[in-house]
């Protein structure tokens, strides 16, 4: 047996001890945050991303901070403020100029030129274009996805309506939407819908309205986004169109008002409603929530209805990195293995949402083979952002209080467009 002085033995113990301080030294930990988090689906999904991209990176603890989904923008602008938010954070597209303007976004260019002059070829332009501020990316695109009318076959088929023939107008909408809301059990009050819609004050309400305003063919503001358009003959068209489902044509459930993005996805897993528009994240939701359903045999959809022109709303997400983070190249690792091909793979096959990366929304069998997918795809051409700038968040929240005094009957449609109108030019001229 080989024998060992007791300086040798004291020098490798050093050594040892060195190496594991040096390697406890080399670890950083990062903080990150999602509103996906606080969703069974995707926190699954994301909490086994991360242990990934942790045996990947042993180097890096994250750690995960559940935001919910209404109050992601004023959590990360606070925080943002006072120089204390997560390294890298998940927001909407259009949240992005909010963040450009206060300087809450890194700027990404210096990571991304080390990547080699083609690193951004994967991803579709106008997702890239969407990420800048003054020529510089400050942000990477995540989910890429048009709004689409999902709706129950098995409710057309009761209704005698053709599950192979979704309404492909307004009016049609209308038509089937009246012969859906229906008393299922005879009691003689009405316990089945024809459409679920968000009523709140929810940032998931815009992209469920923009398909109605586009279509009509109006739209928030004007071209060069300094005024309002909504005293249009075609905005007043669409924002009487959405309030009187309610009112006049009782077609929505009660409560609009107080209805959210999860509490529509509900009524359709329980069967109250028989539409809503949605993306790619609705089947696997609604699978979740009643797994009875079996969703994603009893689900189909199709483009939104079509009032004079084909539209939609797009709904693009975002990566950002907090300019006050600590470890700015272990968050960029991380942003990068959050917006990779395999990554952006799994959160399709995961929670069905299509990917900001022509490598894998243009070309992956999963996707151009899946029956939702392959529809939302399809209406790419005909999909609309909202406007990105800082007002933003505040003219829809002006927009949501007048859609909300008229479905409540404290105006009518006309006056509270109107007073909308006025406020958000008011807030656009400061």
């Amino acid at each position: 047996m080989k024998k060992y002085t007791a300086t040798a033995i004291v020098m490798a113990a050093a050594l040892t001890l060195f190496n594991f301080g040096g390697a406890l030294a080399d670890q950083v930990t990062l903080r990150f945050s999602d509103w996906h988090l606080t969703e069974d689906v995707w926190n699954k999904s994301l909490n086994e991303g991360m242990d990934i991209f942790q045996k990947e990176n042993p180097n890096i603890k994250v750690v995960l901070e559940p935001v919910s989904y209404a109050e992601k923008e004023t959590k990360y602008t606070v925080e943002s403020a006072a120089g204390r938010a997560p390294d890298v954070f998940h927001v909407h597209a259009f949240s992005l100029p909010m963040f450009f303007g206060k300087g809450f976004a890194k700027d990404l260019t210096p990571f991304i030129e080390k990547e080699g002059p083609k690193f951004l070829d994967a991803w579709y332009p106008l997702a890239i274009d969407l990420m800048k501020h003054n020529g510089k990316v400050h942000a990477m695109p995540g989910d890429y996805m048009t709004m689409v009318l999902f709706y129950n076959t098995e409710m057309f088929k009761d209704a005698g309506l053709d599950p192979n023939k979704p309404p492909k107008t307004w009016d049609e909408f209308l038509s089937y939407a009246k012969k859906l809301t229906r008393d299922t059990d005879g009691d003689g009050k009405v316990d089945q819908w024809g459409f679920g819609t968000v009523g709140a004050k929810s940032p998931g309400f815009s992209l469920r309205f923009g398909p109605f305003i586009w279509s009509f063919g109006a739209d928030y503001l004007t071209p060069d986004m300094k005024g309002s358009a909504l005293d249009t003959p075609e905005a007043k068209a669409a924002f009487a169109f959405f309030v009187e489902l309610y009112t006049k044509h009782k077609v929505v459930p009660p409560g609009l008002t107080a209805m959210n993005p999860q509490e529509v996805r509900t009524q359709l897993a329980q069967k109250k409603v028989a539409m809503i528009m949605g993306s790619g994240w609705t089947p696997p939701i609604v699978n979740k929530i009643n797994p009875a359903l079996n969703a994603f045999e009893v689900l189909s959809c199709a483009p939104a209805p079509v009032k004079v022109k084909p539209a939609t709303a797009i709904w693009l997400s975002s990566w950002v990195m907090s300019p006050n983070t600590k470890h700015p190249s272990e968050a960029w690792q991380l942003i990068k293995f959050l917006t990779a091909k395999d990554t952006e793979l799994k959160w399709f096959v995961d929670n069905r949402v299509t990917s900001s990366r022509k490598d894998v929304s243009g070309v992956a069998p999963e996707i151009l083979n899946d029956k939702f997918a392959s529809v939302m795809a399809s209406q790419l051409p005909n999909g609309k952002v909202e406007p990105q700038i800082p007002q933003w968040p505040e003219i829809m929240d002006t927009f949501t209080t007048s859609l909300q005094e008229a479905i409540v009957g404290m105006k009518t449609p006309d006056q509270a467009l109107g007073e909308a109108h006025q406020r958000i030019n008011a807030i656009l001229a400061r």
